[in-house]
């Protein structure tokens, strides 16, 4: 492994030891969920949004380490984010990680995804929370 693996790696351990986005929100705007068909991991995603801006945001995962990081990083990324924003985050992600396509060039934790594209046996764990907040923002 180089060592910008070796960070990627770091940043989802760190992602799964000390999540983000925990917890429930109290009357929250949207709520969507995704149970994975393959894994049978689930997902749950809340948010409140004012003015087109995400203002607070959980998801709560069962399923994997991996599943727990990937939602950690999604909330964490888009926290105070416009939906604009998100959707289209949310796009980027689907693209690379569900249909192959070169992923953009990502800032902040995800880079990640950058890693993540190589193991596609592990999309449907790193896509979980993104399909749980389409879900949500479909309304």
């Amino acid at each position: 492994m180089n060592s910008e693996e070796d960070l990627l790696r770091e940043i989802l351990e760190d992602h799964a030891r000390n999540p983000c986005g925990q917890g429930e929100l109290s009357k929250p705007s949207h709520c969507g969920e995704w149970r994975s068909p393959k894994t049978g991991n689930f997902c749950l995603v809340q948010l409140k949004v004012q003015n087109d801006q995400i203002i607070e945001m959980v998801a709560r995962v069962d399923g994997s380490a991996l599943a727990k990081a990937c939602a950690s990083i999604m909330c964490s990324e888009l926290e105070g984010q416009c939906v604009e924003y998100a959707q289209a985050t949310m796009g980027a992600v689907e693209s690379s990680i569900v249909h192959g396509k070169k992923p953009p060039e990502w800032k902040g934790d995800l880079a990640v995804y950058q890693s993540l594209v190589k193991f596609p046996e592990r999309g449907d764990c790193a896509n979980l929370c993104w399909r749980s907040l389409g879900q949500a923002l479909r309304g």
